[in-house]
Parts: C-alpha cells; structure tokens; sequence
C-alpha cells in the first residue's frame, strides 16, 4: 500500500510483517520513503518470533515508564547495534507492550527513517514526516495545515496533549544521524522516544542501550520457533540438533542471518541443517549463502560500510589482518601506519557506526560475518597487505620485548613496570598465539620464535610449568621446522625449557640430561667457530635455557648443563656479543664445577674464558684464565696418573696447550715487544706446565717444538733458540730421528739470524745427515739449501757449491720442483762466487726452467727477480 506524505515523501508498506493503519495522501515532491504506521498493542499486533532479549525489553520499558518521569529532559531511549542484530524487533516489541498497558493514550507510532539508504535524498528528512505524523496523531490535522507550518502545528500538537496528560510514543527507526531527528523530539518530558541506529548517537537526555548478538542457547531457540512457524510439523528441528547448533555458530548469533538460514531452510524441506552448515562452512563466503532472496546479511553490512569516510573505511578493511581475536589502539595504528591518536579516533568512530564492537578497556572485536564482509572488502579494493602485516607483527615482537624486559629488570613483584607488563600479556596473549601461526604460514619464523620466547619468560616468571612446557614445545616445533642454522639455537632452547618444565613438574633428571648432551652436539655443528650465525636475542635464549634446566636439575647431576653453559659462551664470544654474554654462563658452570669437585670442568670453563679473552685481544686476561686453569688441571692430571689410556691424558692436555699457543699467537699483534715478549714467556711456561704436570715426555717436546717456532716467528730469537735446543734433546731422548733433524734446521735459522754461522752450519749439517739417514730426499735438500746459504755466509764457498750441488740433485731425485727450484738458485750464487760463471748461469737457467715447469707464476717470477737482482740471467 503506498501512499505520499504531505511534505513530499511516501508511506509504504516495507514487510510483510508491518500492518499500516493510517496514511495520508499528499502530491510527491521527492523521492524520500516515509513510513509512518501507528503501534498496536501487543495483543493486537502480528505476532513475530522473538527471543533472548528479556533484559533489553525491561531496559527500554523502564525508560517509557510514565510513572518515572525524568526531570527537565524528554526521556529518550537509543537502541544501537550492529545491522541485523534485531534493533527495530526490540524497538516494536517493547513499544507494542508499552501501549498494551496504557502509557500512551495520545498514541504511538512508529517511524522508519531509511538513514542507510545509499542515495541521500532517500533518507528521511524532519520536513517530510510532519505531515504524516500529525495525521498518524490526529486525523485530518495534516489537512488543515500548510506545509511551510506544519513543524510548528506538530510540536504544538505534542505541547497540547501533553497538558492535557495524554503522553506520546514516538519510535524513530533506523536513524544514521542526530540530524534527522532532533528536530523531531518533543518538549515535554510526559511524552517518549525509542531511537534504534547503528551508530550510537549522542542525543541529550538519551539512555543508550547496545545491543549485542544472541547467546549460543537463544539462537537455537530462534531458529527452533521460527522454522516451527514457517514450516509446521518439521521434525529437522528436533532430529539435527549438532546441526541446529552449527548453524548457529556459523552465523555469529547474529538475528538476521539465522532468520535467513532459517528461511532456507523452511524452503528446501529435504535439506538437513548439518547440510547447510557445511555449505556455509565450505563456501568462499558466508555472505553468499546468507541471502534468502528477501534479506541480504552482506546488503545490511553494505548500508554500514558505505557511511564510513575513507580512513574508517580503509581501517575496516584491513582489520581482519590482525590475527587475534581482539585489537587495540596500537595495533589498529600500525595497520594503517598512523599516529596512536588517529587510529583511537577511527576506532571509535568505527565502534559508533557498530562495525566493531568494544570488549574491553581499549579493546575490540570484529563480529565473524563482519570480519567476513571486510575481507571481501579487502580483496575488492586490492588493499596492501603485505607492509600491515609487516607492520602489526613488528609491533607484537616489540612489546613483547618491552614486556620481557620488564620482567628481568630485577623490579619487585608490586613494581608498576611489572605489573603492567603481565596486564599487557594477559590482555595480548591470544593475540600473540595467533601472530605465531602468522609469522610461521608468512615464513617470519624469527618473529614468531620472539614472540614465543616472550611467552615462555612471562610463564616462567608466574612459576606457570604446565603452561611453560607447552609454550616451550611449540617454540621448538616451530625452530626446527624452519631447518636452518639461525633456528638451531632457538630449538635447543625450546626443548630444555620444556624438559626443565616438566622435571619441576615430575621430577627425574635423564630426559634433561640427554637432551643436554644432545644440544651441546647440536649447537656445535650448527655454530661453529668460522661460520658464527648467533645474534644476541638466540644466544640470549639458549642461554636462559640452559640456565633454566640447571636449575631443575638435581643437584648431582648439575654438571650436564656445564657443556651447554660452555658452548653458549663460546657461541656468544665467536658471535662477537659483549662480555657479559660471555662470561655469565661461564660463571655458573664455574659454580657447578666447583660446588661438584669436578676440576675436568672448571679447567675447561676458565679455558673457554681464556680463548674469548684472546679473540678481544686481551690477553693480560686470558693469560689470567690459563693461570687459573692450571691448578685443576694439574690436580687432575694427578689422578689420572697410574691411568694407562692415554687419550685421557690427551684430552686433558690438548684443549689447554692449543688455548695457551693461541693466546700466544693473538699476543703476536702486540707492537710493543717488551710486553710481547713477556706474554709469550708467559704462555709458553703455562704450557709446559701443563705437559709436564701430565708426565709425558711427547706432549713436553710437543710444546717445546711449538713455542719455539712462535717466538721464532715473533723475532724473540734468543728464547726460540732455547726452546729449539730443548726440543732437540728431548726428540733425541724419544729418538725420533726426523723430529730432531727438523728441529735442528729451524734452530739453524734462528742462529743464522743472530749471526752465529758457525754453530747454525754444523747444525744445519747435522740436520742433512739425518734426513739421509732417514731416507728423505726432498726433507735433505731443504736442509742442504740452508746449508749452502750458511756456508756462504762464513765465506766457505768450496762447501757451499757441494752442499748447494746435493741439495740439487736430492730434489731432483723427487721431482719436487719446490725443493731444486731453490737449491738451483743456492747453486748458481755458490758457482758465481767460486768464479764459475759458465755452470752458475746454466744453474741459473735450469732453475727458472723448473719454476715455469710447475706451472706457478709466482715462483717463476720470484725466482726470475731474484736472478736477475744478482745479475745471472
């Protein structure tokens, strides 16, 4: 039935459920749809399905109440919601009761606005309706009225009935602003307002009521009475119960959609509910299914979104990438790259127009069909996904650091810092559990291995071990999935959190140690001294692990933890991290090695502080952690002295010798040579220490043979030459025939080098028997070519030229062009000095013949510049 309002406007009849009593015909001057129909009571009024809103109904029966009229203000009461959340069914029913019990006799009547409507001059103005409600109030009062006057004759109309103690009950549905209806509202306080919107208006005297979706229970019933209703008889509505409730779900509770899938269902008798459910489920969209050819769930959100200016509506739509199930002001922020205080505007806009509903303090939430339709939005407007997202998990990672470093701050339980970091985790926690699903499926594993890691602190911190052990397990599953060696550290750290989880919560100590063990190996294959892939974070993480196992373990089997506590160190100082990162888990292995007696261990903890002191290139301290190792290790060397294995004693010696030569070796960068000279005389006493403590003659000749070379290399020649004399004896006493000739050629040099050519050729002498001797040819030559050299230093060039000469034809023997290309070169210089000019120029020349043969360019022209130096080619 249609009809046009006296201001320009039309009454229509919008559903089949609303019943018009009255309306008034006027020429059209627009296109505006004004429907005006007068509230029956509700014995009179069709009857329509409606449940679980028991509360809100006295809620808005409390405000139409005349008998408690409000003071100095018309008494308003605004219903908003998201759309289809049942605000004109509360709105009608509450008004049909509040006539049935006689509150109103100056009438009631009921109003749709049309805000929504996509075109402007569709909505419902005040100047349109008038007309139609003085002739809804009072017949025929429209019609003595001219247009330009009817705003005056309503409010008079409603100051009359007023006095006159005949209240009125306006319902002004579907309003969008505050404009198409304050010019409305009466002056008197006898009369009532209900307002329904989806935005929440700011109306003076208004009480506000949010409506929120049904409850799981009162959407079964819904569903229940309405397909009663339409579909007598239907035994789905009892037989399908899963289904019913499935249905629901799918739904959101949201009163529109169930009434949709409820008429889907009255029309297709032969479809289950448990069979629509899975179709929703499985559709692209929801939306899609959720239109009965009548109602449209996705053309409600449509009226909604296409209200939102442009920065709420883009916020809208990229809302669904924060992976929680709530947000907040700064991650809304982040989404759109604003300022905090931009996006707390937007949200609350968003939260007024009920596209997002608040849960908490600075908290929302998308309803899911919401959530859905922004989605579709999203992919619509080919929205950036890529930088949000970067964007909102960087913020996560953040605070959740923020939130860890609170913790370990060291502050008391009561500290403000504390406690509103553990608010913040409590609050952000299914947040943070969805963002980790979202960085491993968007393969940012470290972002969702930080969060994680922040997990675990703040479980640890509340002594919280079943929920410890389980952070923990998804922290390793998710390392060792990514399968690369930067995840290795947070997987051993995963793991040992777990276990010292579940020792704290079961108690027995062999699954931690084993894992122990097994992270030692684990860690040392992927971090190994040249190809170090540890930041600060992992080594951190590896390192509050392996503390916190330790601290579950028993107290004997405490030691387990110190390999780990060792390589967290060492990957830490090889990472290049500071001190401190180092030295802490030295220290407690350091306690556990010594609370134990276990001097093994406390040797091979002050041996990993002396090699990290030597990478710093301080080697005053590493030289001090040698010194502190010693004294266990000769403590253990003696009780290990009646033990025959001697890979024992090997593995006593080797880590400390090898730390003592490389600290030396470090010690080498040193300039000024006083102190130089004194850090090797240091080194090479602690080392000898050591390998005299063991009482075995081979490691002693061992160090003195190393040393002896390094103060060599240094140019502490007159300690090298000791040392290379004491290694001569001791390989003679061992009779190593090869060890003593080639200690002797390196002692030969070093005396060459002071100038006592004397003592360096019978040296050098001695060293060419042996190696023939010793059957070794390229070994005899190199010692003859030194010969020759010395030889010719004291001027005895007859010696020099035969020494030279079998030096030449020992490597010519073995084809070893690194061994003749030198004694060649000897040779021609001997020649040349014994006046042999002829043969030191074919010398000359079967040298450079032989560098070019082996294919070396730079021996070839190494030796061709030095022949051509001394002038022989």
């Amino acid at each position: 039935m249609t009809a046009h309002a006296s201001s320009g406007g039309s009454v229509v009849q919008a559903a089949r459920d609303v019943r018009i009593t009255e309306v008034h015909h006027h020429a059209p001057v627009t296109d505006a749809v004004v429907l005006v129909e007068r509230v029956q009571p509700t014995t009179e009024a069709v009857g329509e399905v409606f449940v679980g809103r028991d509360a809100e109904v006295e809620s808005v029966l409390g405000v139409l109440d005349p008998r408690h009229e409000a003071t100095a203000m018309v008494v308003v009461s605004a219903v908003a919601g998201l759309a289809g959340v049942g605000k004109t069914a509360l709105a009608r029913v509450s008004a049909a009761e509040a006539v049935a019990r006689g509150w109103f006799p100056g009438g009631a009547v009921f109003v749709d606005l049309n805000g929504y409507a996509l075109q402007p001059e569709q909505q419902a103005q005040p100047h349109q309706m008038y007309g139609p409600l003085l002739h809804a109030l009072v017949e025929g009062a429209a019609d003595r009225v001219a247009p330009r006057h009817q705003a005056v004759q309503y409010h008079r109309l409603l100051d009359s009935l007023a006095a006159e103690g005949r209240g009125v009950l306006l319902v002004l549905d579907n309003a969008s602003s505050s404009a198409q209806i304050v010019d409305l509202l009466p002056r008197s306080r006898r009369h009532r307002v209900v307002i329904t919107s989806r935005h929440t208006l700011t109306i003076k005297g208004s009480r506000t009521l949010d409506l929120r979706t049904l409850s799981r229970h009162d959407s079964l019933i819904l569903v229940r009475r309405q397909l009663e209703q339409l579909s007598a008889w239907d035994d789905r509505v009892h037989g399908d119960q899963t289904g019913l409730r499935r249905l629901c779900d799918l739904c959101g509770q949201l009163p529109l959609a169930l009434h949709i899938v409820t008429a889907l269902l009255a029309g297709a008798p032969g479809l289950a509910p448990a069979e629509l459910a899975d179709e929703l489920a499985q559709a692209h969209s929801r939306l899609d299914l959720l239109d009965d050819g009548e109602r449209s769930v996705r053309a409600a959100f449509d009226l909604s979104y296409h209200r939102l200016a442009h920065d709420q509506a883009r916020l809208f739509r990229l809302l669904p990438l924060n992976p929680g199930p709530h947000f907040g002001i700064d991650s809304a922020a982040k989404l759109l790259g604003f300022q905090t205080h931009r996006a707390r505007l937007l949200l609350h806009e968003l939260a007024r127009s009920h596209m997002i509903e608040h849960v908490a303090a600075g908290t929302w939430r998308q309803h899911d069909l919401i959530r859905d339709y922004a989605i579709e939005l999203m992919a619509n407007h080919q929205d950036d996904q890529r930088e949000p997202s970067e964007r909102l998990m960087q913020h996560y990672v953040l605070k959740s650091m923020s939130a860890v470093q609170a913790l370990s701050g060291g502050h008391p339980p009561d500290d403000p810092r504390v406690q509103h970091a553990l608010a913040w985790f409590d609050q952000e926690l299914p947040n943070l559990q969805a963002a980790v699903g979202m960085g491993v499926t968007f393969d940012d594993v470290d972002a969702a291995l930080r969060i994680l890691h922040a997990v675990v602190r703040v479980r640890r911190h509340r002594g919280q071990s079943a929920e410890l052990a389980e952070a923990a397990a998804r922290m390793a599953d998710v390392a060792s999935s990514a399968g690369d060696v930067h995840s290795a550290p947070w997987a051993l750290a995963g793991r040992a959190w777990e276990l010292g989880a579940r020792l704290s919560m079961y108690g027995g100590s062999a699954p931690i140690v084993e894992l122990l063990e097994l992270s030692v190996e684990s860690l040392r294959r992927s971090l190994d001294d040249d190809d170090a892939a540890a930041s600060e974070w992992q080594v951190t993480v590896v390192w509050e692990a392996a503390r916190s196992a330790a601290a579950a373990l028993p107290e004997a089997d405490k030691l387990a933890a110190v390999p780990l506590l060792h390589e967290v160190a060492r990957t830490a100082s090889v990472a290049g991290l500071d001190d401190f990162m180092v030295i802490r888990p030295l220290r407690l292995a350091l306690t556990h090695a010594r609370r134990l007696g276990d001097d093994l261990s406390e040797v091979l903890t002050h041996l990993v502080k002396a090699r990290h002191w030597g990478r710093r290139q301080r080697i005053p301290e590493a030289l001090d952690s040698l010194e502190a190792a010693l004294k266990p290790l000769l403590r253990t060397a003696d009780a290990v002295a009646a033990d025959a294995d001697a890979s024992r004693q090997e593995y006593l010696w080797r880590p400390f010798t090898a730390t003592a030569y490389d600290t030396a070796y470090a010690a080498l960068k040193v300039r000024d040579r006083p102190r130089l000279y004194e850090y090797l005389e240091r080194a090479t006493r602690l080392a000898l220490a050591a390998s005299r403590g063991l009482d075995s003659a081979e490691h002693v000749v061992a160090a003195l043979s190393h040393f002896a070379e390094l103060h060599h290399n240094a140019g502490n020649l007159r300690d090298a030459v000791g040392l290379y004399e004491e290694a001569v004896g001791a390989y003679e006493e061992l009779e190593q025939p090869k060890d003593v000739a080639r200690t002797l050629v390196n002692l030969s040099a070093a005396r060459t080098t002071l100038g006592d050519h004397a003592t360096a050729v019978e040296e050098a002498q001695r060293a060419v028997a042996l190696f023939q001797t010793e059957g070794d040819p390229s070994a005899t030559s190199q010692a003859g070519t030194l010969l020759a050299y010395e030889l010719l230093a004291l001027g005895e060039v007859p010696r020099a030229v035969a020494a030279a000469t079998q030096a030449e034809h020992a490597a010519v023997a073995t084809e070893d062009g690194d061994c003749q290309v030198p004694a060649a070169v000897v040779l021609a210089l001997a020649l040349r000095q014994s006046g042999q000019r002829g043969r030191a120029g074919r010398a000359a020349r079967r040298a450079l013949q032989v560098a070019e043969r082996t294919g070396r360019a730079d021996l070839y022209f190494d030796t061709r510049n030095r022949l051509q130096s001394e002038g022989l080619v």
